[in-house]
């Protein structure tokens, strides 16, 4: 016989949302803060592989000409294990400020942003309607509100045509 009682403590299902909701900023944050740290480069600039290093240390020897138009040779890691030929077009994000380039890897900051925001939004929206429950409104009404908007909208968009 199973027990109509949930197994988790009406606390946790409380707080649930709002944990969700604040994971949600955090990433959103995260995400931007990789985002202003591309976006304080000074940009992608073309750069050719000269030289690989082996499999055990997957290096490159690339040659480009940075912000100040000086051709350089740098020593960068890379994670790709294809591709990476002697010959082969790369970018290269560069921070002459801090006198450090890297391999660029694309958009990294995208889908952390998704996520987040995604988050946020199930997040709040769940700690909304948890607050309503908690404190008594009956979603009834509401979900027939709702559905009755919803029917007054769309033949409002068919007339509208």
């Amino acid at each position: 016989m199973t027990s109509s009682r949930s197994w988790l403590p009406e606390a946790a299902l409380l707080w649930l949302p709002l944990v969700v909701l604040v994971g949600g900023l955090a990433v959103v944050w995260s995400g931007a803060s990789l985002a202003a740290e591309v976006n304080r480069s000074a940009g992608l600039f073309p750069g050719w592989v000269v030289t690989t290093g082996s499999w055990e240390h997957p290096t490159a020897a690339v040659e480009y000409t940075g912000p100040e138009g000086v051709t350089k040779t740098e020593t960068f890691e890379y994670h790709e294990r294809r591709g990476m030929v002697p010959g082969r077009r790369v970018q290269i994000r560069v921070w002459p400020d801090e006198r450090r380039a890297e391999l660029d890897e694309g958009d990294k900051h995208t889908g952390p942003i998704v996520v987040g925001a995604l988050l946020t939004l199930l997040g709040a929206g769940a700690t909304v309607l948890v607050f309503l429950w908690h404190h008594g409104v009956r979603l009834e009404k509401s979900r027939a509100r709702i559905a009755k908007w919803w029917a007054l909208s769309w033949w409002w968009l068919s007339r509208w045509r």
